[in-house]
């Protein structure tokens, strides 16, 4: 580039030149001296002074934006490979091919894998089944041990309610003798034995007065008829008579004693037998009987052999390496969606974590670029809005957004990027109209513009007006007859458009270089 200075030095030349050929002879400058021998020589033709371009700071819309070729792309679109290296065995698409979800793509020579799962799943059946079967059995003795503690429970219940009920009839039966020992001490015969045994004397008494009576006249001829024989006679039907009665009391007394001692010894009973019913042993037997069954309960509520389960997980953990392994040897579709490229053949020896495959899902289209620079990535950001154009539809202008930057830019973090995983380089576009609606393809170009900064009603000039001295901007403006140099502040930057924030005004002629 020509420095500033250095086109001053070639234009002040310049100016001398024209200036030199001015002082020459009238017509000097148009026509060549004769040759001495009468020919003309050629003329020497004027020199041409460049014009300088001429620039007006205008007022209006100034835009600054970002332009690039866009690739329409999948949204969805991801490259598969093995997890480990080994030898193709099977090879099941081919590029354009529909693939589903979950569906085999391609595997490895894994037959000596797929043998050993299928004899770990069978040892994981046969441990799920003595599970099982510990399990059932386990849950029937707990039935059981469950139904014969309601047994227990039952007997107890039982048991206890026929002691309490025994117990309330031996103190009703205790309350009953008491009463009859009571009425039965309250009737002592003692009293009528005395009244008895004195009538019985007093009879005795008289009859003795009436024998001896009877016996000074037992040998009269009348006796038989006599007063004496007939007191005699009314005496001995006395004294019979009270000694009945007091044969009779004494006889009382005799069965009252009996009485006595037998209402005593019922009532003793009767207390012996509450006291036996509320000291029931047979309740404390049906008591451990119940703790017992309990206990049998408890045990089995606690479950089976730990060994069981642990056997099951044991060949659970081995199927699931023998499947991880069988699934590091397949490429697996991750999704809905078509083969866009695949670089296999059978029996090709392949290395692990290398891209192999590539899948995408065709319903969802873009627009992607992975080539733009750090400066243009830089000025831009998510959601800003997008103008695509297609080179064969001139004039019409397709809406978008900025859907995804890469990192640092946008997306992704810086932990992801020290991990080692793979970084989308690319920028993600997302049109209002999509890619498929406009009957475009995985691959066609589009133009697209960015609009990085807008500001209306700015001053501006074109980016060619402004001049640029060790960091100093300013412009060349006319002024009159004089040229001056003043220095200026930029704003926005456009391809076409500089902002020019102050130094300038509307409607001022700048010189360009």
């Amino acid at each position: 580039m020509i420095k500033p200075v250095t086109r001053y030095l070639i234009l002040i030349l310049a100016s001398l030149t024209v200036t030199g050929c001015a002082l020459l002879p009238d017509g000097s400058s148009r026509t060549a001296p004769q040759s001495l021998n009468g020919s003309t020589p050629t003329p020497i033709p004027t020199p041409i002074i460049p014009t300088k371009p001429v620039y007006k700071v205008q007022r209006g819309e100034v835009i600054k934006s970002s332009e690039f070729l866009g690739r329409v792309s999948p949204v969805v679109e991801e490259e598969l490979f093995f997890n480990v290296s080994g030898r193709v065995r099977n090879l099941f698409i081919q590029g354009d091919d529909a693939v589903t979800q979950g569906q085999i793509l391609a595997d490895l020579e894994i037959d000596e894998l797929e043998r050993e799962l299928v004899s770990t799943q069978l040892e994981l059946e046969q441990a799920q089944q003595e599970l099982a079967e510990a399990q059932q059995n386990q849950a029937d003795l707990l039935a059981h041990a469950k139904l014969q503690l309601e047994l227990a429970q039952a007997k107890l219940a039982n048991a206890e309610q026929s002691r309490l009920n025994d117990l309330a009839q031996a103190k009703t039966n205790l309350k009953i003798k008491q009463i009859e020992l009571a009425q039965a001490q309250s009737k002592d015969p003692s009293p009528q034995q005395v009244v008895a045994a004195t009538d019985f004397l007093k009879a005795r008494i008289v009859l003795q007065k009436a024998q001896q009576a009877y016996d000074k006249i037992a040998y009269a001829d009348d006796h038989g008829s006599s007063q004496e024989a007939i007191e005699l006679e009314q005496a001995t039907l006395d004294y019979d008579h009270t000694k009945a009665a007091y044969d009779l009391a004494l006889q009382e007394i005799a069965s009252y004693d009996s009485d006595l001692a037998l209402l005593e010894q019922q009532v003793a009973l009767a207390e012996l037998e509450i006291k036996r019913l509320e000291e029931d042993g047979t309740g404390n037997e049906l008591g451990i009987e119940v703790a017992e069954a309990q206990l049998d309960v408890n045990i089995l509520n606690r479950g089976i052999d730990a060994s069981y389960a642990s056997n099951v997980e044991h060949a659970k953990l081995n199927v699931q390496k023998l499947e991880a392994a069988i699934t590091d040897a397949q490429i697996i579709a991750p999704f809905d969606g078509y083969i866009l490229s695949e670089s296999l053949t059978e029996g090709q020896e392949v290395t692990a974590y290398r891209p192999v495959v590539v899948i995408a899902d065709l319903n969802q289209l873009e627009l992607s670029n992975n080539n733009l620079s750090s400066s243009d990535l830089g000025q831009l950001a998510k959601g800003m809005p997008v103008i695509a154009t297609l080179s064969n539809r001139p004039g019409v202008e397709f809406t978008g957004a900025i859907r995804q930057l890469p990192y640092p830019y946008g997306g992704g973090s810086l932990n992801t990027v020290a991990a080692g995983a793979l970084v989308d380089q690319s920028i993600h576009i997302t049109l209002d109209q999509s890619p498929k609606d406009l009957g475009l393809e995985v691959g066609d170009l589009m133009q697209v513009k960015v609009i990085v900064e807008q500001k209306q009603n700015a001053l501006w000039l074109p980016p060619q007006a402004i001049r640029n001295f060790e960091g100093r901007e300013f412009v060349i403006i006319q002024d009159g007859e004089i040229q001056r140099r003043v220095d200026v502040s930029i704003g926005i930057r456009g391809a076409e458009q500089v902002e020019i924030e102050s130094g300038l005004s509307e409607g001022q002629i700048v010189l360009g270089p």
